[in-house]
């Protein structure tokens, strides 16, 4: 059906350009009708005057659902919106292209037309996406300055030693964590851009969010309200620039992270319709999907702090917690996570079932473990093993026990969808993609020896996406 459609759409084109071409334009060949060459004249009154250029179109099986593909080929010209392979950053051969428009809808050399969408251009969204994960990356050169600072640095306070060598820990350690959080951020905005991902470029937001928190709540412990042994930090200037070096580079990041997430967000529709069709419920399914999968990669990172953050600061050799938490909790979350990953890949209900029940109740360990840093009992004390991480542990508590009960909630609305064809539309879509790589762009559609549908238990009826 969508070659009949194609070449139905393909040979109205040619008909009615080779009997009416646009001015300045003609019809030069056409090998097939996957492949046109068109002649293509430099506008009067522009510095392509008198210049001759050739495009050429090659068009996709899922035309007129899928833009063709438009490359210069011989003489290209000299413009800032055309590479020197030939190939056009133009919108509508891209995010913007529509199943209305035609072969005449790409203007010709030197139109004004040729370039009102070059400041919304993929490539350039994603150019700004690299100069952002730059100054994160300089943030995170920044963090560990501040890190080898702390390691190379002796400070000694008579009467208090072991408390100042108990801060010292925790600002280590909580340095770490910056450290792995930034490398965290930039894999996810990495994978956002190549996956085109949205909802995970939002989540890094808020995950950003979470870490300027961290960092504000940083210098206070350290600069404002500086406990007894932590006051050790007040004397040390470059340590007070460092740390609101720190600051001021997270806010300018996640500003700039915050205005390019605005502009993206409107490139994801066309591409999941693309994939997935116009079922509007198959598009909540797999936006449900896709939080899940977030959620999850999320719970990977805080998860994995707490674990780290008990381990190396509050949990003792000779204390039954300790062990309580190597033998029991750290292999509960590891199968709670890979166990939702694949219930959540091959919809697998009753195990999702189990690991949403499994992540609610553990709602309760989350509530305890605040009761026990917040106890009365320990607070300001001698020998309180919170002393200086408390609002560090608070927040990691806190942001745990919301990714926990966020996943859980999740969770019920993916198993809601099970059923519905997503995992199918999924399977589909990976394996018309792997079609695609296989076999050349030029080669023609009869030619195709291997079937999607082969061996993959997907009937006619699972053919989502609009091609």
């Amino acid at each position: 059906m969508s070659l009949a459609l194609r070449t139905k759409r393909l040979m109205r084109e040619y008909r009615h350009m080779a009997a009416d071409p646009p001015p300045l334009v003609q019809l030069r060949s056409h090998e097939n009708l996957d492949k046109w060459e068109v002649a293509i004249q430099g506008a009067t009154e522009t510095l392509y005057a008198g210049e001759h250029y050739l495009l050429r179109f090659r068009f996709p099986e899922a035309y007129p659902l899928e833009a063709a593909e438009v490359v210069f080929v011989g003489n290209v010209p000299v413009h800032p919106h055309v590479y020197s392979n030939g190939h056009i950053c133009l919108s509508i051969l891209y995010q913007h292209w529509s199943p209305v428009l035609t072969v005449e809808s790409v203007p010709p050399a030197g139109d004004a037309n040729y370039v009102k969408w070059a400041k919304t251009s993929p490539k350039d969204a994603a150019w700004r996406f690299d100069a952002f994960i730059v100054a994160e990356s300089y943030a995170l050169y920044l963090i560990k300055m501040s890190h080898q600072a702390t390691l190379k640095s002796q400070w000694q306070v008579p009467d208090i030693q072991s408390a100042v060598s108990a801060s010292v820990t925790t600002y280590v350690v909580y340095s770490a964590l910056f450290i792995l959080a930034q490398c965290y951020i930039i894999f996810l905005c990495g994978e956002a851009l190549t996956t085109q991902n949205t909802i995970q470029v939002i989540v890094v937001v808020l995950f950003y969010f979470v870490c300027l928190a961290n960092s504000v709540t940083r210098y206070i412990s350290m600069f404002v309200w500086p406990s007894l042994a932590a006051h050790m930090f007040t004397r040390d200037n470059n340590m007070f620039l460092l740390q609101v070096t720190v600051v001021t580079m997270y806010c300018i990041a996640l500003l700039a992270l915050v205005v390019l997430s605005y502009k993206l967000k409107k490139d994801v529709g066309w591409s999941v319709f693309k994939r997935l069709g116009a079922d509007i419920s198959l598009h909540r399914a797999f936006a449900w999907h896709q939080c899940l999968v977030m959620i999850l990669k999320m719970d990977i990172y805080f998860v994995g702090s707490y674990l780290i953050q008990m381990t190396a600061l509050i949990l003792k050799a000779d204390d039954i917690e300790t062990w309580l938490q190597i033998t029991v909790f750290i292999p509960f979350c590891i199968v709670v996570i890979v166990g939702a990953f694949y219930a959540l890949a091959g919809e697998r209900r009753r195990l999702m079932i189990v690991i949403a029940t499994c992540l609610f109740l553990s709602v309760g360990y989350f509530i305890f473990k605040i009761a026990r840093v917040c106890d009365p009992s320990i607070l300001n004390k001698p020998g309180d093993p919170y002393a200086d991480s408390r609002p560090f542990f608070m927040i990691t508590i806190v942001v745990c026990m919301l990714l926990v009960i966020a996943t859980g909630a999740i969770s019920v609305m993916c198993i809601c969808n099970f059923g519905s064809g997503l995992k199918e539309a999924i399977a589909y879509d990976k394996l018309r993609a792997k079609h695609r790589k296989m076999y050349a762009t030029d080669k023609a559609a009869s030619d195709e020896s291997e079937h999607l549908m082969d061996d993959q238990g997907l009937s006619p009826r699972d053919r989502f996406a609009l091609d």
